[in-house]
């Protein structure tokens, strides 16, 4: 691999959300990631369960999130993310930071009793910055 190429764990770990939505404008960085991956069983397992887990989490969000999330449940969920950061922490001896923002949204429009869903939308974006 050509000195330029090269990236490291904790590069991947922080481009991992970008890589995996393929929004890497810069083919220098894309391609250091995609040999790395090849490289590294760690962080290629690591891709491949976020990759199952977007996944997933989209298409529940597709189907059936229609809702606002109670305040209580937000709080949960952040006492949870903290807990696992410090769980990772431990275990690997890297610190990665978390952020994470949900947006959803739909139209519909009823006419005579019958709505129809017109649009629906919604964005799932993770920030790791270092």
């Amino acid at each position: 691999m050509t000195p330029e190429l090269q990236c490291n764990c904790n590069d991947v770990m922080g481009s991992m959300l970008v890589f995996i939505d393929n929004e890497i404008d810069d083919s220098a960085q894309f391609n250091a990631i995609a040999f790395h991956l090849q490289d590294c069983p760690t962080c290629r397992e690591a891709v491949e369960f976020e990759r199952t887990q977007l996944n997933l989490i989209r298409s529940l969000l597709t189907r059936s999130c229609f809702e606002t999330a109670p305040t209580e449940l937000h709080d949960r969920i952040h006492s949870q993310l903290s807990a696992l950061e410090a769980q990772i922490i431990a275990q690997q001896g890297f610190v990665a930071q978390t952020e994470i923002f949900t947006q959803y949204s739909r139209t519909e429009i009823t006419v005579d009793g019958e709505t129809q869903i017109i649009e629906t939308t919604h964005e799932i974006r993770r920030d790791f910055p270092f």
